[in-house]
């Protein structure tokens, strides 16, 4: 009997434990806080809950088999509340809803904050409150989240104020300050005479930026004997190769700009933390920086590219300049299920770059209908400030790079959330990136 209740036992804590390490990666890796919610509220208590049965039966004596009954009860009660509680706290405060997330249920419902709102997403704003003499029909629609009528009226004052909303969120900015990354690397001066052109067409005044906020590499991890003077020597080597190449690409810049005197430009070099990168990206429309270039103007991974950091910054659109196109005519926009891909279509209209171009709108995923849904949706959004648009087939699942690449060549610039969708790990290195051969192909790359 007692073997049959330490196997017991064990299996408990080993599914217990697995259940949390699977909350745990849902925390870590799922996309809004209610997802991670979920994840942490219903795995982690079942979880839990099995944990401490299972330490219970372990144990074996009465008391700590009762103790552990009335902790996974105590779990079990307030588990749900706590949740429901958070929930509704972060839906009310504003926190973002994922990519793939395209129904809100408690829209019109609950008095939302807008201003995390992911700029594609707009919220409805609140009915009025019930009154029976302004609602013959004797029902309070606030009291559902699914209302069971609508009067017309209240439906187009409604649908009015989501489109102005929409148009608010898209109307173009004008340009009128734009930073030039001098990160160094080959694809610099097409970068430089890419932000020259930019700057000269919209009349904007042009800050050329070394450095970037990138702090010389500090060796991090345990030192032996000698270690501390190696690593002080090769953090020094860091920053002499650092102020070189800043010194290169700032005479480059300075040159470039001293030919044409009408040009509102300077340059200035910053050595600071890559965490002051907020505030040396405040009060610029546009980012402009080289494809391609890691720290210290090195080739690197597209998840390393300093272009791919500002960009997850979010403080302003990116720019990353591979090659210098002579007018862009055509613009592809890849819009799959990470990220940002629902604010696609607003940012490339915020940015006011490429009006005349036609806008080809590449849904990553035939299979995912959330995909395509929110690839329409940018389609209309496009067409509602007068693009051209047109939607290109769905990108099927086991695609083929050379097939794609060849789809991308024919584009003058591409607008994506982000330079690659890799997360890591053995089976996602074999994995073909459709976000990185955009990258690779187009001159342009866009990531608002």
């Amino acid at each position: 009997m007692r073997i049959a209740i330490e196997i017991l036992a064990s299996l408990l804590l080993v599914g217990g434990g697995a259940i949390v390490a699977f909350a745990a990666v849902g925390v870590a890796r799922l996309t809004d806080p209610f997802m991670r919610m979920h994840a942490a509220a219903k795995a982690g208590a079942m979880g839990a809950g099995l944990l401490v049965l299972g330490a219970g039966l372990a144990i074996g004596t009465a008391g700590a088999v009762l103790t552990a009954l009335a902790a996974v009860a105590f779990i079990l009660l307030t588990a749900p509340l706590a949740s429901h509680a958070l929930g509704r706290a972060a839906y009310v405060a504003g926190a973002p809803l994922g990519a793939a997330s395209v129904a809100d249920a408690l829209s019109g419902v609950l008095d939302r904050k807008v201003f995390d709102i992911d700029p594609a997403r707009t919220a409805r704003p609140r009915p009025a409150r019930f009154s029976p003499s302004t609602d013959p029909s004797g029902k309070d629609p606030s009291m559902s989240a699914t209302p069971e009528f609508r009067w017309p009226g209240d439906a187009a004052r409604r649908g009015a104020a989501t489109a102005r909303q929409a148009q608010a969120a898209a109307e173009p900015a004008a340009i009128r300050r734009i930073l030039c990354g001098l990160v160094g690397g080959p694809a610099q001066p097409a970068a430089t005479a890419t932000a020259i052109d930019l700057a000269r067409g919209a009349g904007a005044q042009l800050v050329g930026l070394s450095g970037l906020g990138q702090a010389p590499r500090r060796w991090q991890g345990p030192v032996g004997i000698g270690g501390a003077y190696w690593a002080e020597w090769a953090e020094g080597r860091s920053r002499a190769r650092l102020r070189q190449d800043a010194a290169v690409a700032l005479q480059a810049f300075q040159e470039a700009v001293a030919a044409l005197p009408g040009l509102e430009a300077e340059a200035r070099h910053e050595e600071a933390d890559p965490r002051a990168l907020a505030m040396l990206l405040a009060g610029h429309d546009l980012v402009v920086l080289p494809a391609g270039a890691g720290p210290h103007g090195l080739p690197c991974d597209p998840a390393e590219e300093v272009a791919a950091a500002v960009a997850r910054a979010r403080i302003a659109p990116v720019l990353r300049v591979a090659r210098r196109p002579g007018v862009v005519r055509e613009v592809v926009m890849l819009v799959g299920a990470g990220d940002g891909c629902g604010a696609l279509a607003a940012g490339l209209l915020r940015s006011g770059l490429w009006p005349e171009a036609t806008v080809s709108i590449l849904a990553l995923g035939e299979d995912r209908p959330a995909v395509r849904a929110m690839a329409d949706g940018q389609a209309a959004l496009l067409r509602a400030h007068g693009r051209q648009v047109a939607m290109l087939p769905a990108l099927e699942p086991d695609f083929e790079a050379p097939a794609l690449r060849a789809r991308i060549a024919r584009y003058d610039a591409a607008v994506m959330s982000c330079l690659t969708t890799r997360q890591g790990g053995v089976f996602d290195s074999l994995r073909i990136c459709a976000h990185e051969i955009a990258g690779e192909t187009a001159p342009l790359t866009l990531l608002p």
